[in-house]
């Protein structure tokens, strides 16, 4: 059976008890806050508290308002609190908001099921009761708003026009409160500090932390990993919970697991990452050295996949997904969204030595015209020797990284692949990579003919069973319970991944253009080809008479109104260029 990481909702926005007593949440009230009137919002929040909760009836007394049915208290001056990171009266399991993933917040779920006319089953009804449901536009203002962080400040890019304001507004960047750190005893919490990310900006970062919980973690807890070195000790962790603030594109954290000296010479300088000693000289030794909401780092360089980093002894490397220095480095975590939680099943877990370094490779994109930050958290919980069977492996099938290349302008494309699991595995779950035109992700699960490279390798004729199609919002596919795949045949072991780029095919307003290359240190590296853009030589018309004729960077090729700018498709680093990744995990077991 296949479940997603997205949960289902069960709270209401008028409550089951409302329906029950007969009594809706109210008609759409008549002050207008839904349309231009009483559009001087100070935040999106603010907005969504007039335009939805109050608009729709939800803060009338016998609904979300002074009675608070089912606790849930929809007034202005609580429904914040009342919402975010609380669990729901109906499943404590499950929150109202989660910050960073609608599908995880009950708050959208139900209202999604009205608008979307789903059904939810014994999960309750759609809300709000009795009245219209929101409209699209309504309800994906709500999505931007939780994916942003789900904050009380700041203005999320779009929210405010979907929320039937008329105008512009000038967006804030997208920041997420700090993950609360587990309990002592329960587990551990890794914090990156904050890296600058300046307005109307792209960057890709990498620098390094130094972690030691030899002290911290509990003895039941610890177990030996010689393959680390000998004598080494590590902990053993099951549920990861990755936080991070919305500009992130992706974030990729491992940890180098030789023995080193975090003073010895061959890391640093070390120096305060974020906060109000930022750029201040720190000891890697020393915990909180930095104080709040800063850590003690290596420089934050822009670094694609930390290729050449040069103030620590590892690199990544993009060839070998998590290899690129042999061994030495392994997953920690990672996520292309604001939030991720990885649940294994009983029994799985996996473990990092109880002291080493954190390699972070951060990739953000500020499309607001203000400074900020981009913050990580990363929550390990420890799991006892009781539910210790299987180590969990990581799929990271980057070969065909950059197999796309190129798609011609007003052109689609679509390569494929195929990699084979090892005998006896058990498939855990399944997501893909791909940037701002990667339209369709696939994955067909065994059996599949394996191929060599992508020539030659075409999609399946059967329905393909993991369908992404948000580069943004990439599918997450868990497998419940795990895929059993123990044929000595490699064929009934092999997946298949197919992806589809649109270089302005459906729309040519979206081909790759010279003129909006991104603005990031990246495009001045050898990593960037031509710059983020194309050369005068490769670049044909957009618009005009001659809409796709190659024009060597003269305008006066394309007519009236046609632009010498468009360029092919490239597999690249930055949002602009593409990547073609599929991901997963799965574990061994053998007869």
């Amino acid at each position: 059976m296949t479940s997603m990481s997205k949960l289902p909702s069960l709270l209401p926005c008028c409550s089951l008890i409302a329906a029950v007593l007969t009594i809706g949440c109210g008609t759409d009230s008549s002050d207008g806050a839904t349309g231009p009137k009483g559009c001087d919002f100070t935040s999106t929040y603010e907005a969504i508290q007039q335009t939805v909760f109050e608009a729709k009836g939800c803060t009338a007394s016998a609904c979300h308002g002074e009675a608070a049915s089912g606790g849930l208290d929809l007034r202005a001056e609580a429904s914040l609190d009342a919402l975010v990171r609380q669990p729901s009266t109906v499943d404590p399991s499950i929150e109202r908001v989660f910050p960073g993933d609608q599908e995880r917040s009950l708050l959208y779920q139900k209202l999604a099921a009205a608008t979307e006319g789903t059904d939810l089953g014994a999960l309750g009804q759609p809300m709000p009761l009795d009245v219209d449901p929101l409209d699209a536009e309504q309800l994906d203002a709500i999505r931007l708003w939780i994916r942003a962080g789900a904050r009380a400040d700041g203005i999320v890019g779009g929210t405010l026009e979907a929320l039937g304001c008329e105008g512009r507004f000038e967006p804030d960047p997208n920041k997420i409160d700090p993950l609360p750190a587990p309990a002592p005893g329960e587990g551990a919490q890794f914090y990156a500090g904050g890296w600058a990310l300046p307005g109307e900006s792209e960057d890709e970062v990498c620098f390094a932390t130094y972690y030691d919980f030899t002290d911290r973690v509990p003895p039941e807890y610890q177990v030996d990993c010689e393959e680390f070195g000998p004598g080494r000790k590590c902990f053993a962790f099951g549920r990861n919970e990755l936080a991070q603030d919305g500009q992130s594109h992706h974030s990729i954290i491992g940890v180098y697991t030789p023995e080193s000296d975090p003073n010895g010479g061959e890391w640093g300088p070390w120096q305060c990452l974020g906060g109000e000693q930022d750029g201040q000289s720190c000891d890697p030794t020393v915990a909180e050295a930095c104080g709040p909401r800063s850590q003690c780092a290596t420089p934050s360089v822009t670094s694609v996949a930390c290729v050449g980093y040069p103030y620590a002894p590892f690199s990544f490397g993009l060839g070998g997904g998590l290899g690129g220095s042999g061994d030495t480095v392994v997953q920690l975590s990672g996520a292309q969204e604001s939030t991720f939680i990885d649940l294994p099943p009983p029994g799985v877990y996996s473990r990092l030595p109880l002291r080493g370094f954190v390699s972070w490779n951060s990739h953000g994109f500020n499309l607001t015209k203000k400074d900020t930050t981009i913050e990580q958290w990363v929550n390990l919980t420890f799991v006892p020797e009781s539910e210790r069977v299987w180590l969990r492996r990581q799929i990271f099938e980057s070969g065909n990284i950059f197999a796309m290349t190129p798609v011609a302008p007003f052109t689609k494309r679509e390569v494929c692949m195929t990699w084979t699991l090892p005998q006896h595995a058990r498939l855990l779950s399944l997501s893909s990579h791909m940037h701002q035109r990667g339209e369709l992700f696939r994955i067909w699960l065994p059996p599949n003919e394996p191929c060599l490279g992508t020539s030659g390798c075409l999609p399946s004729d059967e329905a393909a069973d993991y369908v992404s199609r948000l580069y943004d919002d990439p599918l997450y596919t868990y497998y419940d319970p795990p895929n059993g795949y123990s044929s000595s045949v490699e064929a009934e072991r092999t997946l298949k991944a197919c992806a589809v780029y649109d270089n302005g095919a459906d729309n040519a307003l979206e081909v790759k253009r010279e003129s909006t290359k991104p603005n990031t240190p990246v495009c001045k590296s050898s990593l960037a080809p031509a710059g983020c853009g194309c050369d005068a030589d490769e670049r044909v018309c957009l618009g005009g008479d001659n809409q796709g004729e190659l024009c060597s960077g003269d305008d006066a090729v394309c007519g009236e109104g046609g632009a010498c700018d468009a360029c092919p498709l490239l597999g690249g680093v930055t949002t602009d260029d593409e990547m073609f990744i599929p991901l997963g995990s799965y574990y061994v077991e053998p007869p």
